[in-house]
């Protein structure tokens, strides 16, 4: 099992969207995925989704679930709300990779940054960031890499998620049983769901040369 904590201390960057997507591209590939809703305001109904979703906004219950779900495998996805330091502190011990949306604004990549720094100081040595939103023009996805997203660490920047405005679906309660979602929001959810498979890799690989070296 591979933890992965979606996190962020600015509204509207997309981290609940990028949890749900995240989460459909795992069970289209067969991964095995448990969403853990950890935000103050209220989960959402499911039905019938090709992932499992919790209520875990209870540290206790969190705790619980991912003991349960360590031997496993599969991803264990934590959907994290922002500004709590206690939090923060519980995800760099306990994830495998930290991932922040970042959306082309001058303030939330000021704001990413210090949250990455936040987290490092407490632990977290798998920081990395994705561009979300990104224009499907590239003349304006160009532009906003070069004002916006090159300030970002070099070398920690995953990939891009596209603006595909049926994402929010995802994030909204099921009142039917839930249906296939469009093509290009399945596509997008495989995407993501290898870049994270890819990210995780790397870090492993990594980590093993490391332990080689001492």
């Amino acid at each position: 099992m591979k933890g992965i904590a979606i996190v962020g201390t600015k509204g509207g960057v997309g981290k609940t969207s990028i949890a749900h997507l995240l989460a459909l591209g795992a069970a289209w590939k067969n991964t095995p995925a448990y969403l853990m809703h950890t935000d103050d305001r209220e989960p959402i109904e499911v039905n019938g989704r090709p992932y499992m979703y919790y209520d875990a906004r209870q540290p206790e219950t969190l705790s619980t679930l991912m003991g349960a779900a360590i031997n496993s495998d599969g991803f264990c996805i934590v959907d994290s709300g922002g500004n709590r330091p206690k939090f923060d502190k519980w995800i760099a011990e306990s994830v495998d990779l930290v991932l922040m949306p970042v959306i082309p604004d001058p303030e939330g990549v000021d704001m990413a940054i210090k949250h990455m720094q936040q987290l490092e100081e407490y632990g977290a040595k798998n920081v990395r960031f994705i561009m979300n939103m990104v224009s499907s023009n590239e003349n304006e996805h160009l532009r906003d890499f070069r004002e916006y997203f090159s300030k970002l660490p070099e070398g920690k920047i995953i990939g891009k998620i596209k603006k595909v405005a049926a994402v929010k679906r995802l994030r909204e309660s099921d009142i039917e049983p839930f249906k296939t979602p469009p093509s290009n929001v399945n596509n997008l959810s495989r995407t993501l769901y290898f870049t994270v498979k890819a990210a995780l890799e790397k870090i492993e690989k990594s980590e093993g040369k490391e332990t080689e070296a001492a």
